[in-house]
């Protein structure tokens, strides 16, 4: 059972990038899932791995179409991804010890990325594209 149900005010409004922050809230869940079943330090590891994999595939698209198509706040928007990219990394190696707090720790920094990041600073990005190449550019 989702515990974090997608949401409208989540949309970029172009389709491709949505999905893929749709994959990241499926992994928020299934941290929160485990955080609560105190099983998060099973999942640790795991969320990590897939938190590097996905800031570098996913910010590497929202860059291309916002560079493609001449987004103004690219900048601003590079230098949000790139301190996202430099927590990871401190996430990946600050915690020797992976235990509850260390799962609990993670579950906020991905809920606080999906409220400040997605819904705040990517909704900047969506219309404009959608402006201008449509809803279902890759």
């Amino acid at each position: 059972m989702a515990i974090i149900k997608w949401k409208q005010v989540y949309e970029t409004g172009i389709v491709a990038l949505d999905n893929e922050h749709k994959a990241l809230v499926g992994q928020i869940d299934a941290l929160l899932e485990a955080v609560r079943d105190k099983r998060g330090k099973e999942l640790y590891a795991d969320v990590v791995v897939m938190l590097e994999t996905y800031v570098l595939e996913h910010f590497e698209h929202e860059e291309k179409l916002m560079k493609e198509y001449g987004f103004p706040g690219f900048t601003e928007h590079q230098q949000e991804h790139q301190d996202l990219v430099a927590a990871v990394q401190k996430l990946k190696i600050g915690h020797a010890v992976k235990d509850e707090s260390a799962a609990r720790e993670l579950l906020k920094f991905l809920r606080i990325w999906l409220l400040e990041h997605i819904v705040k600073v990517d909704k900047k990005y969506g219309p404009f594209i959608e402006s201008r190449a449509g809803r279902f550019v890759e």
